[in-house]
């Protein structure tokens, strides 16, 4: 019963992380962008974490419930892992957009430049 509270403690821990990271996002991208955001990276993660599939995100935010009620039935899933990957994950697919979108700036400013 320890290790269960241990395991349980650690992933409102994660989740507290995630509704900060989630609500950062949502000042710049809108609750619907981080919302596809996030069905995203659990889409990409759940191959190899199916638990990660139980991950909900609405208007209340991210909700880890269901994944602890499913570390009852596997106590031994590597939660550190699995959020460690889908923050990274997170942030690898953000970085992208950020990039894309500074390039396509650039280019539109290189565009407006040869023009006049």
């Amino acid at each position: 019963i320890i290790l269960n509270d241990l395991v349980d403690k650690k992933i409102e821990h994660y989740e507290a992380l995630l509704q900060e990271m989630c609500a950062a996002s949502e000042k710049y991208l809108g609750a619907f962008s981080v919302k596809l955001l996030v069905e995203r990276v659990g889409w990409d993660l759940s191959a190899e974490y199916r638990e990660i599939e139980l991950l909900h995100y609405d208007e209340g935010g991210i909700s880890c419930a269901e994944i602890v009620a499913s570390m009852k039935e596997n106590p031994n899933l590597p939660v550190d892992d699995m959020f460690m990957k889908f923050i990274t994950r997170y942030i690898e697919i953000l970085a992208k957009l950020i990039g894309s979108e500074k390039k396509s700036r650039n280019n539109h400013r290189r565009h407006r430049n040869h023009c006049n």
